[in-house]
This record gives structure tokens, sequence and C-alpha cells, in this order.
């Protein structure tokens, strides 16, 4: 078997540059963009390689085979090994229309052959499911695609949109600011599926957050609080706000991967594959790893793991190729080992990190927010943090994963195509795993000379009550190292009435207001290892100041709307968008950016049909 010919597809091609662009061997590039963890099969052939120096030996080992493909030749070494053995997809007639991945999706069934004598459905697939023979693909694939949404068991924190607040009955805005850009991962996902975007998987302030802006980080603050002020018609203006953190960076990681292996995750195994690779590169000489597995029971693979050198991260990816994937999810008892591993390699100036990779479907042990909740609640006592990393389609949990890392003091990001995985780990590992800041929450006052009312864009699930904002007790979210968060707001300007009197607020003191100050921004926040919080603040002037900053994210605001299939925009939105899009003025946003909206386009396109 040549590699060569293997590599000729674009997709495999692109997979082999990716895993060589990380560091990896030309070796293992090969091996890693062809061969993928989970199953039976190469679990077993592992075994009969060895458990030393796995990648080389496959190499070597696909290298002698005759066979066209390596998931041929490692099929036909089982079958060789194992000739009693009946194919999972001749013993369930389930498996004759969807294929196995789509029946271990939805359950504990495991990936292997075995799976198959669990099953009790018939193998008569005409009868039993009404395909007839002659049936065109087409219709097969309409039927497969109906019957993966009737089965759907995603779970998402409902949204409700606000209305806007009058500045003198509500002077201030408060809410939970956030770095997470979990929802960009999730509609991008929705779309590539084929299946529609809904209201509660945009997250406006997520959307926003994906993309680039041009801010420089801060140098001697923990903080640089920077605004933009733009024009719009209609007597309203658009606030841009981008609350960034500094880049920091501890000298070495103690890093503990906690990896779901349960039967849901078996049509993730290659973007896990592939975040796992992104995750064993970044580490360093001197950085201790740990991988701590979990299905119907959880096992630690290696614990406080000490990388040498880029030899070791090679042997790390031979450990993930001898893993399989079965059984049911119990997460609970795998963020207890994982956790109690992290406290035994602690180390006060490391980071200290759990990396959570799943799809949030816990579904044996404790499963229900509230007791997941109080386990993650109590296990941030020992000063490590958690980070998610979401992927799965048709059984994603998300609202887990946004609870599990809020409250873990962790970011949290999805990923489900090479893509995501460079743009959420390889291109910010650091953010991921180094915390900078907790409980960061921010909070707005407008002055009312010039602000009549105004509407926050987004943030919906993250509003905060005015008290909140100086109450230690009141968790927010965290920041890894430089973050950045978004907030817009639509102002409706020029109010007349008499500000309401208040002690404690800037702007509604008469003798105050008279001052040519739009209003101002404060951001709190605590040191990761600190119960004590921190602020700073930046104050607005009403002077319109709009760079592509404050464009693009208007933008974006327009674009999710859509997507939410909301009616929240008016005329002047509507006509901002349409000279957006038709006049192609969007493309003149950064590469990056041009390329993301580009995706997001085509979504709209997708989900107005």
């Amino acid at each position: 078997m040549k590699f060569k010919q293997l590599l000729k597809s674009k997709e495999t091609r692109r997979k082999y540059e990716y895993y060589l662009s990380l560091g990896y061997s030309e070796n293992a590039a090969n091996v890693l963009s062809v061969v993928t963890y989970g199953d039976e099969e190469l679990v077993f052939l592992v075994k009969q390689l060895g458990k030393k120096n796995v990648i080389e030996n496959l190499y070597s080992w696909l290298h002698a085979r005759e066979e066209k493909s390596p998931q041929e030749a490692i099929k036909a070494f089982y079958e060789e090994k194992h000739p009693q053995t009946v194919h999972d997809e001749e013993e369930t007639g389930l498996a004759c229309l969807t294929g196995m991945p789509m029946l271990r999706a939805f359950g504990c069934a495991r990936p292997g052959r075995r799976a198959a004598k669990k099953a009790s459905v018939s193998c008569s697939c005409a009868p039993d499911v009404g395909i007839a023979p002659w049936m065109q693909e087409e219709s097969v694939n309409n039927a497969f695609s109906e019957l993966k949404e009737s089965l759907s068991t995603d779970a998402y924190e409902p949204i409700e949109e606000s209305d806007a607040k009058s500045v003198f009955t509500a002077p201030t805005s408060t809410f939970r600011m956030t770095t997470s850009n979990a929802s960009m991962g999730i509609v991008l996902n929705q779309i590539r599926s084929g299946r529609c975007v809904n209201m509660d998987q945009v997250r406006i302030e997520e959307v926003l957050n994906y993309f680039d802006y041009d801010v420089k980080p801060p140098r001697d603050t923990k903080f640089t609080i920077y605004t933009e002020l733009m024009e719009k018609k209609g007597n309203k203006k658009i606030l841009f706000i981008d609350a960034q953190a500094a880049k920091e960076k501890k000298e070495h990681q103690n890093i503990i991967l906690l990896l779901d292996t349960s039967g849901s995750m078996s049509t993730n195994q290659e973007v896990t594959q592939e975040a796992i690779a992104a995750v064993f590169s970044k580490l360093k000489a001197g950085d201790r790893i740990s991988l701590v597995t979990y299905s119907t029971k959880d096992h630690t693979w290696f614990k406080g793991f000490e990388i040498k050198d880029s030899q070791s991260k090679e042997d790390l990816m031979g450990i993930i190729l001898g893993i399989e994937i079965e059984g049911c999810t119990y997460g609970s008892a795998g963020i207890e080992t994982a956790y109690g591993i992290g406290e035994k390699y602690y180390k006060a100036d490391w980071n200290n990190q759990v990396i959570l990779i799943t799809d949030g479907d816990l579904n044996f042990g404790i499963t229900d927010k509230h007791g997941l909740k109080g386990l993650i609640e109590e296990k941030k006592k020992s000063n490590l943090f958690l980070s998610v990393i979401g992927t799965g389609l048709y059984n994603y949990k998300d609202d887990n994963l946004e609870m599990l890392s809020k409250h873990g003091n962790g970011t949290y990001c999805v990923v489900n195509n090479l893509d995501d995985v460079d743009e959420s780990i390889n291109r910010h590992f650091i953010a991921l795993t180094n915390i900078v800041a907790k409980d960061v929450k921010a909070q707005v006052e407008f002055n009312p000379r010039f602000v009549k009312s105004y509407r926050l864009l987004g943030y919906e699930n993250r509003q905060l009550n005015h008290e909140d904002f100086k109450n230690d007790a009141v968790i927010s979210e965290p920041y890894g190292s430089g973050g950045h968060g978004i907030a817009l707001y639509e102002l409706d300007m020029n109010g007349e009435e008499d500000p309401v009197a208040s002690s404690d607020l800037k702007y509604q003191k008469p003798v105050l207001t008279d001052s040519d100050e739009l209003g101002v921004v404060s951001v709190r926040y605590k040191e990761p290892l600190s119960d004590k919080s921190s602020q700073v603040e930046t104050v607005i002037y009403n002077k319109n100041y709009g760079t592509q900053n404050v464009q693009l994210a208007y933008f974006l605001y327009c674009l999710s709307e859509k997507l939410r299939k909301s009616e929240r925009l008016d005329k002047y939105d509507e006509q901002f968008l349409d000279v957006m899009i038709t006049s192609g003025f969007y493309k003149n946003f950064s590469g990056p950016n041009k390329e993301k909206l580009e995706l997001l386009l085509n979504a709209k396109k997708h989900n107005a049909r």
C-alpha cells in the first residue's frame, strides 16, 4: 500500500498537511491522515503490533499490505483472526438504511462487531421500513435526513429576545461578559449538515466573538475597554464595545485531557483526533499531560506524562489510536477521576487545566444540570479550570456544556471539522488553556442627556441585575489569554425627560447631566485564584468614531437576526444589510473575516429556504 496513492484526494492531503504543520513527522502525518481511532478492528491491530512505537509500526504494516485502503487492510486482518464474526451491517436491518454510525449515535451500542449481537432489529429492509429495491439513492438520503431530524435530541437554552429599555427607568445595563464563540461553531455545523438554524442556536454575542477586530491587547493592565460609535439612520446610533484581556502564558502546563468515548461520539472520531493532535502539538518539554476516557466506566491511559520531545507527542497519538469507542456516558465519573489526577500533579505556578471533549450527552451517573453544576462547583475549589471542546450533531447537549464551562471557570468552543479545529484550538490554544481572569462582568451606564433608550444586541441569557455587578458572590464567565468579548448596543438618541435621582449613578446627578459623556463602560473581574474583584472603566463620548470594527459587528448582528428568522431588524438595518451584500463591501474586511463571512452568508441563504 503506497501512501502517495492514499493522499491523492484533496481531503486526505489537507489532513496530511495539517498534521505536518503541527510538527508531526512525515510518517506520523501519513498514518494519522488515513487512520482514525475508535474502531474495534484498529484497536485489535494496535494490540497485535505492540503498544510501543505504534505509529511507526502502523506505518510499516500498512506499507506491506496489498489492499487499496487502510480500512480494507485492517478489516481483512481482523477477519483473519476472527473468521466467525459476522458484520454488524449484515445483522441489523436499521444499518441497511442508516449505517452503523447512526445506530450508535443515539444510544449505548458499541461500534464494534459485538454490537450486532445485542441488536434486535430485523435485517429485511424493504418489508420493515418500506424501502423498495428500486428506490433512488436520493430518496433514501432524504428519508435518512428525515429520520435523523425526528430522532434529534439536541438541547439548547431557550432565547427570548428583549425590548429596548428606557434610560430613565433602567439607567444601567449589566451582563456577564463572555469570550465564547461556541454558537458560531454550532451554526456552521448545522449548515454543513443541511439543517436549518433556529433561534436558540444563535447567540449573537458569540457570533460577534468569532471574528477578529483591530484592537490592540493591553500591555500594562489586565483589560482594555475599546469603544466606537456609529451613526444609524432614524435618530439611532450603534455602540461597539470590545473588552480585551492581556496575553499571559504560564511557563508550564499541567493538562488533563478528558475524552468522551461513548457510543454517541462514534460519528465525531475524525475531528476529535484532529483536536487531540492539536492539543498535544502545543505542549513543550517539561509540560505534563494526562488522559482519561469515559464511557460506561472511566479509564486512565496515562497520568502526569512528562513531555520530552516531539517523539513524546507521537507516542501519545499512538496511544490514542488504541482507544475504542463504546458504551454509555458516565461523564461524572470521568470528571471525578480527571480532577483527582489534576490535583495530584498540581503546581501553583503552572497552568492547571482539565480539557473536556464531548457532545455533552451524559446518560449515566450524574446527569441532571443541578447535579452537574454542584459537582463542578465543588471541583473548581481545587483551583483547576475546566475548558470544553464540544463536538457532535443530532445528540448535542449545548446547554450542559455551557453550564460546565461557566461553572468550571473555563472557556467553551465547538469543533466539527478541520477548519473549526484550526481556528478554535490551533490558532487560539492559549486562550483555551490559559485563564487570565474569571467572573468577568460588564456594566454600561448611559447619560440621559444623549440617550433616550438602549437595546443590548444579544446576551439574552447573560443578563444580570444592577446590584449583581458589585456582588462578588454572583459568578460570571472567564477570559482566556488575549481573549476579547464584544458587546453591541442600539441607542435611541436625544432623550428630553428629566433624569431620575439616584445617588450611586454618575449621570443621574443634575450637576453632571450637562457632560458631553454619552456613558461609561465598567468591567469587573477576579484574578484566576482570587475571590476579590478589581474594576476598570472607560468613558464613552458622544462623538461618532466608526471604523471597520463597528461596521463588521453591526453587519454580523444583522446576519444573526436573519439566521434567527427574527423580526427585530428595522428598515435601516435591512438597508444596511442589503448594501453590504449587494455592493460586496463585506469583501473589504480582512482575509480571515472575509472567509468567515462567506460561510455566514451561505448559512443565511440556506436558512431562508
